[in-house]
């Protein structure tokens, strides 16, 4: 275990208010269930440095865990004490009255060590309301041999392709069998109609992704740079049908078995593909528009506490642990595997001889991508109805329907939506 002393308490202040209770008190943290090959280690050393204090796991599939903490913390449900909460959701959470602040225990050095886009996203109304433990960053990953065959110079590590080089290459390396099958895709992106990964599209041309109080979406929605955007993704599914219209298979599974050149997806596909692809692959960065800004996805898990808590203070101080010094890196190494938010953390990766070799030499890369242009998602109270018209939004595109109009369908729907916020 590589723990760093640089990401623990700096403040001569104590923050850590946990009181030292005669019997022990038992906190439920609900998580996701993807979740429960987290080595049980890293609840224990919390235990071991915080007598008195019990943590009891609930896990959730990610596909019921928003649904599961609308429903129990919408019916005043006090039997849980810490949530990981998805970050666009954080501003939900607070606006709804369900998270407990949580500035005081914090302090302004610890505060600072976090990516400074994962420390806004868990802020709402001026107040700290979820504690960043992960973060993100995607990359573009491809097939070395398909650009071999194809006699196409693939990019470097550093290097970060526009878009257009992304298309052009794409296309080269296409391949369609004698019966018109596609064998072999250009190109695909890993959450093919998200927000969280398509958003960059409209940052590296400029556009902003919500508008004034996180709930104007007209002229912000349907602007100029969200046209180009929407119009080059549709280009990639119906111009130059580089990329599959159907989700029959997804994209790393498509990559993995040899029959996808290019992906857009997340680091936490580094192992996947280590362990199960037969073929020489590689990454680079993130691509952006020529002429346009680097925008990178970002956003991950944050920690929260119920504002029902009966336990606030014991609480408080598992959320500190897991967010900040030892409990953070234990969390990404023998947790989640999501990168972590802290500053001090990622910079192991530059450092660590453990990174010096592909595969875990791409993890490298992705930590330094992670802070390149990172433009977190809309902070709105209505992000659950955002993400959804998104989603529908560019599925409609990417079968063909006309940029313009579904972006303004997009506005139709959020308005209508966003209407029940004002």
């Amino acid at each position: 275990m590589l723990v760093l002393a640089a990401c623990g308490p700096k403040s001569e202040e104590p923050v850590d208010n946990a009181p030292e209770a005669a019997e022990d008190v038992t906190i439920t943290w609900l998580r996701l269930a993807e979740w429960n090959e987290a080595d049980p280690k890293i609840i224990e050393t919390f235990e071991a440095e915080h007598p008195g204090i019990k943590v009891e796991v609930e896990e959730i599939p990610f596909s019921e865990l928003v649904s599961q903490i609308n429903l129990r913390f919408g019916a005043d449900d006090d039997s849980i004490d810490v949530i990981s909460a998805d970050v666009p959701l954080v501003s939900s959470y607070g606006y709804k009255g369900w998270l407990l602040p949580l500035d005081d225990a914090f302090t302004a050095e610890e505060k600072a060590d976090w990516l400074p886009a994962a420390l806004d996203a868990g802020t709402y109304d001026g107040q700290l309301m979820a504690a960043p433990v992960s973060t993100s960053t995607q990359l573009l990953y491809y097939n070395a041999d398909a650009f071999d065959a194809a006699g196409v110079t693939p990019p470097g590590q550093d290097e970060r392709w526009t878009w257009s080089q992304v298309i052009d290459a794409a296309q080269q390396l296409q391949v369609v069998g004698d019966d018109d099958t596609v064998e072999t895709w250009g190109f695909q992106w890993e959450q093919t109609t998200a927000a969280y990964q398509l958003l960059p599209l409209m940052g590296s041309l400029g556009g902003d992704y919500i508008g004034e109080g996180g709930l104007v979406v007209d002229g912000v929605v349907n602007s100029e740079p969200w046209v180009e955007a929407a119009t080059f993704y549709y280009d990639v599914f119906n111009t130059y049908k580089v990329a599959p219209q159907g989700d029959a298979v997804n994209g790393p599974d498509l990559f993995v078995n040899g029959n996808l050149a290019m992906l857009i997806a997340g680091p936490w596909q580094i192992s996947n593909f280590a362990e199960n692809a037969e073929f020489d692959w590689n990454v680079s960065r993130h691509p952006y528009f020529e002429g346009g800004e680097v925008a990178t996805s970002t956003g991950s898990w944050h920690l929260g506490v119920n504002s029902l808590t009966k336990h606030p203070e014991e609480a408080k101080a598992f959320v500190r642990w897991l967010s900040t010094g030892e409990g953070a890196e234990m969390w990404w190494r023998d947790g989640s595997h999501d990168f972590p938010a802290q500053q001090s953390v990622l910079a192991m990766f530059a450092t660590s001889e453990e990174f010096n070799e592909v595969p875990m030499s791409f993890n490298r890369v992705a930590a330094d991508e992670a802070t390149q242009g990172p433009i977190p998602r809309p902070v709105t109270v209505g992000y659950l109805e955002y993400d959804q018209i998104f989603r529908d939004t560019f599925q409609d595109i990417r079968i063909g329907t006309d940029p313009v109009e579904a972006l303004g369908t997009m506005v139709d729907r959020l308005v209508s939506e966003f209407a029940k916020y004002e």
